[in-house]
């Protein structure tokens, strides 16, 4: 236990540097391979009638991604995880890229969106149990918050598109994603397996996990990633396109300006308020922006700088909520079944983010609205019970939190 809290109470070794450097990394071609399935629609060989198959890649690659490769992490351990979900985003991305076919490119969405699923509750699990308390909130936001950094140089490309041929933009797209997912191996290869795994596998990986034991922390959490998972861009890639078709690209950008910002006021606050508040202060306040989109429906929606403040300002409140969101999700289950926790809190979100993309497609504008409002209120009554019921985890170590 010594090394335990070596790692809990010291300073960052060079082991913890190429940890946050390679893990910020790779969030950043996670937000590249994140925005293929939107960059794909505008390639002529995609017909517009398919488009909804395109996004069903994105909840169905998550879902198997996030409950297969979850559970593995937690069983095989985290490093052996890492290999492989760098190879399948890898290998679904090139796919993508080559394709001129369209089933062959759904093949390939799907195989890097299971890549992405599994990565994220094994990276933010890794994180959670390898970086120093001191630290530990503060790189979980850091690092997460690169992938919107990532999305949003993938607006950019899309943005700037009617400069080169489609042919050229996936060609440059393709060469920055080979070059960085094989510099992302050399770091993978390099990087130590988790401690905490190696030390807990031999005496408690096997055993069985009471999940009444954990089921308000699952849906404390199923509660938050419904809010962000269903509304994230929703304003942006939906209803802005509704009220200004031309400037679709525009508000993607906007949208995840005001995401990648917001992550890095996150990183100056959650320390000083908590965990807990921060999660209310952030649904709560996606929940009442959401209101004043609405009265800026109904008395000037046709007034673009005002759509695009609420836009920008939707964006903050929404990386808040994901701040808020993986800054608990790591710690507050035990270690063998951190990740396979965060991938149980994930599936009924990502099963209702398939289903919307049925049910939601007649919506009108306003409909959307209301449907946005009320997500950020599931998340909003989420929080508002964790703050009285729930585990304050601002510098405490793992064990302590899945003691109390």
């Amino acid at each position: 236990m010594n090394e335990i809290n070596r790692i809990d109470y010291g300073p960052l070794n060079k082991y913890q540097w190429l940890i946050i450097i390679s893990s910020s990394f790779s969030m950043l071609i996670y937000g590249l391979v994140l925005a293929l399935p939107s960059i794909s629609t505008t390639w002529s060989f995609v017909p517009q009638n398919y488009y909804v198959y395109i996004f069903l890649s994105i909840p169905i690659g998550t879902i198997i991604g996030n409950i297969v490769i979850g559970r593995l992490a937690d069983t095989k351990g985290r490093k052996n995880m890492f290999i492989l979900t760098l190879l399948l985003y890898g290998l679904g991305s090139l796919i993508v890229l080559v394709s001129n076919n369209f089933l062959v490119l759904i093949l390939g969405l799907l195989i890097s969106q299971i890549g992405l699923g599994g990565e994220m509750p094994t990276l933010l699990t890794y994180l959670s149990e390898m970086i120093p308390i001191k630290y530990r909130e503060i790189v979980l936001i850091f690092t997460t918050n690169i992938a919107n950094v990532g999305v949003l140089i993938g607006g950019i490309i899309s943005l700037k598109a009617g400069l080169l041929s489609i042919e050229q933009e996936r060609f440059y797209y393709l060469i920055s994603l080979i070059a960085s997912i094989s510099l992302m191996l050399v770091f993978r290869l390099m990087v130590p397996e988790s401690l905490r795994w190696e030390i807990k596998k031999k005496k408690e990986i096997g055993k069985r996990v009471k999940i009444e034991q954990l089921w308000f922390k699952i849906y404390f959490l199923t509660s938050l990633i419904i809010a962000t998972a269903l509304t994230y861009a929703l304003l942006a890639l939906t209803i802005g396109p509704y009220l200004f078709p031309k400037l679709t690209s525009i508000l993607l950008v906007i949208y995840n300006l005001g995401e990648s910002i917001g992550g890095f006021i996150s990183l100056g606050i959650i320390k000083r308020i908590g965990t807990k508040f921060f999660a209310v202060f952030s649904y709560m306040g996606g929940f009442i922006v959401m209101i004043f989109v609405v009265i800026d429906y109904i008395f000037a929606k046709n007034v673009l700088q005002l759509f695009l403040a609420l836009l920008f300002i939707n964006g903050l409140f929404g990386e808040f909520a994901w701040a808020a969101r993986v800054s608990l999700e790591p710690v507050i289950f035990p270690t063998n079944f951190r990740s396979t926790g965060i991938a149980i809190s994930r599936l009924l979100p990502y099963i209702l983010y398939a289903a919307s993309i049925f049910y939601a497609a007649s919506f009108d504008v306003m409909q959307y609205l209301i449907y946005n409002i009320i997500l950020w209120g599931i998340g909003g009554l989420a929080s508002i019970l964790w703050y009285v019921y729930g585990v304050e985890t601002i510098n405490k170590k793992l064990e302590d939190i899945n003691n109390e």
